[in-house]
């Protein structure tokens, strides 16, 4: 709780100041997520175990934090992300994804999907949009024929 207190306290910038915070996101292999930020009062970090088989992490900020530069290191061996929130610009780096992006404020959390179950949920929307539009048409066409 100390250590979310302090991440909180860091990223508050003096509403005048809007000092840039760097917020850096890693999920390693031991299933954690582990949150480092930097700003203009000092360091803080926390780590947070994961709750779902996608890549989703919290980062407790308050509204007024200012500019963030956000980075988000994937695990060891993981694919290329794809699809994540925030949308980040990815780089391989020593055999690791590293995302980054500079953004207005902080993102209230961190989200990378799955790569193969992403893909597959993908499909899954494209083709129930397509069959929405489908029943749409044929229900449009059958209401405008009177009996």
């Amino acid at each position: 709780m100390a250590a979310l207190a302090a991440l909180l306290v860091l990223l508050s910038a003096a509403p005048g100041a809007r000092a840039q915070t760097s917020v850096r996101v890693e999920f390693t292999a031991a299933g954690e997520c582990a949150v480092t930020a930097v700003g203009p009062t000092g360091r803080a970090g926390m780590k947070s175990p994961l709750r779902t088989s996608e890549l989703k992490c919290l980062i407790p900020v308050p509204r007024d934090a200012g500019a963030v530069d956000l980075e988000v290191l994937m695990p060891p061996g993981a694919s290329r992300p794809a699809g994540a929130f925030p949308r980040l610009a990815w780089t391989e780096r020593d055999g690791r994804w590293l995302g980054a992006a500079r953004l207005p404020a902080a993102p209230a959390f961190v989200r990378v999907p799955d790569p193969d179950r992403g893909a597959l949920r993908e499909r899954v929307l494209d083709v129930l949009v397509l069959a929405g539009a489908l029943l749409g048409a044929v229900w449009s066409v059958r209401k405008g024929r009177a009996p």
